[in-house]
């Protein structure tokens, strides 16, 4: 059962910290943020072969600027593109923050919630961030799953399958004054993007034999681009 976490705003000034306190729900404060548990429930009785948690199933340490240290361990959700935690035997979801960076220090990992749009419409959740340069340029990748329709038997002998989880293909996503690009392996597009700089990142992928279907790499190029 999933349980719906809602973000409050304290009426205290920024410059008091309020004590972590419980009052029947999960509630975290720190400044002037606070995570408070909801009772509502959202329910579901299908039965899904797989999972849709791209780091595992386990709820991890994790770190937000900003919010209490004594944060509930979360996970990763690429289907519902959420954050959950575990309180209780129940499964809650976290409010999305524009701006908020999640980190899981044991994946060496950093997800940040942002408004993005690459060409298939406005999209609001959760994508890694690999490269960070509010000044110039960013590099992120998107983690998603799908739930693809099972199938029923037709000769009644072999069994019903049940919908399932399927992984798609990591998309990676360049920021720039709010402005997404999606990159793919192709050198030419790549080049376009960086038109002004083409001799100079054509150069670059030559000289370090850059695999730009390999992540290490896209991480050096940008971090390199961002020098320039």
């Amino acid at each position: 059962m999933y349980k719906v976490l809602i973000t409050f705003l304290s009426l205290f000034s920024a410059g008091v910290l309020a004590q972590n306190t419980s009052t029947g729900g999960n509630i975290n404060t720190v400044g002037n943020r606070v995570f408070l548990s909801q009772t509502k429930l959202i329910k579901t009785s299908e039965v899904r072969d797989g999972n849709p948690y791209y780091n595992g199933t386990s709820f991890l340490k994790a770190d937000i600027p900003g919010y209490s240290k004594k944060l509930q361990e979360l996970r990763y959700n690429a289907y519902s593109d959420e954050m959950e935690f575990s309180s209780d035997n129940e499964v809650y979801i976290a409010d999305k923050e524009p701006g908020m960076v999640v980190g899981f220090e044991d994946l060496n990992k950093k997800y940040i919630c942002l408004n993005y749009n690459f060409g298939f419409g406005d999209r609001y959740g959760y994508l890694v961030l690999l490269v960070s340069n509010p000044q110039k340029y960013s590099l992120y990748k998107r983690e998603k799953f799908e739930l693809l329709k099972g199938e029923k038997s037709i000769n009644g002998i072999n069994k019903d399958r049940n919908d399932y989880y399927s992984k798609e293909k990591d998309l990676y996503l360049l920021g720039y004054e709010n402005d997404f690009k999606k990159l793919d392996n192709s050198k030419k597009s790549l080049l376009e993007v960086f038109n002004s700089k083409s001799n100079e990142v054509e150069n670059y992928l030559k000289t370090n034999k850059i695999n730009l279907k390999k992540e290490a790499d896209l991480i050096k190029l940008i971090t390199y681009v961002n020098t320039l």
